[in-house]
């Protein structure tokens, strides 16, 4: 049996070989990118993949290699790669012009489908933004504004974009290391104005809601960090409660969960109807493009009125690519599907039927772990994970939650590159489903699961977990 650092060399040789390309090409973008990738999750060691081509499940990397493909555009591609559908109506629109200086009338279709589909904007507005981490400073000014209040409640892990106010996990009441758990770079007012609580954690809520001054609560509703650490439908339904009772803007971020949960979202799962929604990726149909949709009187702080002194009081939101035209025609492609039925059925049982091939390769393995999700189309595995893990509701349970998860980084670090060696491209700890993955698609995953499994316990690489 070999050494540890063996298997690490063993595993590094197998890739670096499948990856000369790749290897070639991060090179190159280490001298023009500070951490040699354009975004942090793609990030990877030795060096990422780099592709060339996609098409439904499937896509090619620059040294020809094949994957099933379960980052699916970090969720926004619900439909596959280069649906034809969508690919039709944003070439269509791309020989018309991408961006026409003016209104046009597939802004008004967009929106229309996005009032039909969530229920928190089926007798509200719709604004669109360029992304969702826009949509999230945007939803956050309109309930300052609205509410003339300041203090925003977030959660702890809940992630939003990466905008100052929310990519802190800071609160002042918690030790270090939580408290010191933010970036650099951000104002000491904006974290002073900023409290971020337990998730699950209904008195942390009520507490900081009548301390005063808060002007919204923000949160992923299917849980942390695309529902890694899971939200439950009674928590939801008590935060709407006691945010209507006390006059504080409840904004469900659903740049995520929105279009995949079911049609109408994860409030439309959960019944949980908030004031104001988030949107992105599914929304665009692949292509840039993110919301804030909600309660009429609350959009309506961005309106021109003859009024006196309301200059003062409006929220102003101009974006050079807001409703780009190229978007929403991919988008509008992208939601009528939706609408038709076309979509949920399928890939919610192909997600339940993965997660259950998973737990099923832990026990066969002799692994300890387990593949979970609150979403049906998103698929999370952890090792040394139990059910009860994941029903935390305090800072006790957190951080006894975050030990567990740090623990997970290097297995799952040598579990995506053992897949990868496989031809399956796991994002982390995720695996993100799409409409057009096949059963084969998903046996063929499970069986490089159970592979990996068996290679890393092999060599040594999970005894914690055994």
């Amino acid at each position: 049996m070999s050494t540890e650092e063996d298997i690490e060399t063993y595993l590094d040789k197998e890739y670096i070989k499948k990856h000369p390309g790749s290897k070639l090409l991060y090179e190159r973008a280490k001298g023009v990118f500070a951490r040699g990738v354009t975004h942090d999750a793609r990030f990877f060691r030795p060096m990422p993949i780099y592709c060339v081509e996609a098409r439904g499940s499937r896509k090619w990397d620059v040294d020809g290699n094949e994957y099933i493909d379960y980052w699916m555009g970090h969720g926004a591609l619900i439909l596959g790669h280069a649906h034809p559908a969508v690919t039709e109506a944003a070439v269509n629109q791309a020989r018309r012009g991408t961006h026409l200086g003016a209104s046009h009338e597939l802004e008004i279709e967009w929106a229309e489908k996005v009032t039909r589909l969530l229920p928190c904007a089926s007798d509200g507005l719709v604004e669109f933004t360029s992304s969702g981490t826009e949509a999230t400073l945007l939803a956050l000014r309109l309930s300052r504004a609205y509410t003339g209040r300041q203090r925003v409640i977030k959660f702890l892990s809940h992630f939003h974009g990466w905008l100052d106010y929310t990519i802190i996990d800071h609160n002042p009441d918690l030790s270090p290391p939580l408290d010191s758990s933010y970036p650099p770079g951000i104002p000491d007012g904006t974290l002073r104005s900023v409290t971020a609580l337990p998730p699950n954690d209904i008195e942390a809520v009520e507490r900081t809601i009548e301390e005063g001054d808060v002007a919204c609560v923000i949160l992923e509703p299917g849980g942390a960090s695309m529902g890694y650490l899971p939200t439950y439908k009674p928590f939801l339904e008590w935060l709407r409660r006691i945010t209507r009772e006390n006059g504080v803007v409840l904004i469900f971020d659903e740049v995520v969960t929105g279009f995949r949960d079911s049609p109408g979202g994860a409030q439309e799962h959960y019944d949980v109807t908030p004031d104001l929604s988030t949107l992105g990726k599914i929304l665009g149909g692949g292509y840039p493009g993110g919301a804030v949709a909600g309660r009429r009187e609350i959009m309506e702080m961005l309106e021109f009125r003859d009024e006196e002194g309301w200059e003062g009081m409006r929220v102003r939101h101009p974006g050079t690519f807001n409703a780009n035209p190229l978007s929403a025609a991919a988008g509008n492609a992208c939601l009528s599907l939706i609408m038709d039925g076309y979509v949920h059925p399928e890939i919610n049982v192909a997600g339940r039927t993965l997660r259950s091939a998973f737990n099923d390769a832990f026990e066969d393995s002799g692994i300890q772990g387990l593949a979970w999700g609150t979403t049906d189309s998103i698929v999370y595995v952890g090792f040394g994970f139990s059910p009860e893990d994941l029903e935390v509701s305090d800072i006790h349970g957190y951080i006894d939650f975050q030990k567990k998860k740090a623990m997970n980084n290097e297995a799952i670090a040598h579990l995506d590159k053992a897949m990868i060696n496989r031809g399956v491209h796991p994002m982390g700890s995720r695996f993100i489903l799409s409409r057009v993955h096949t059963e084969e698609d998903i046996q063929k995953t499970a069986i490089a699961f159970y592979e990996s499994l068996k290679e890393l316990r092999g060599e040594g690489l999970l005894k914690e977990f055994i």
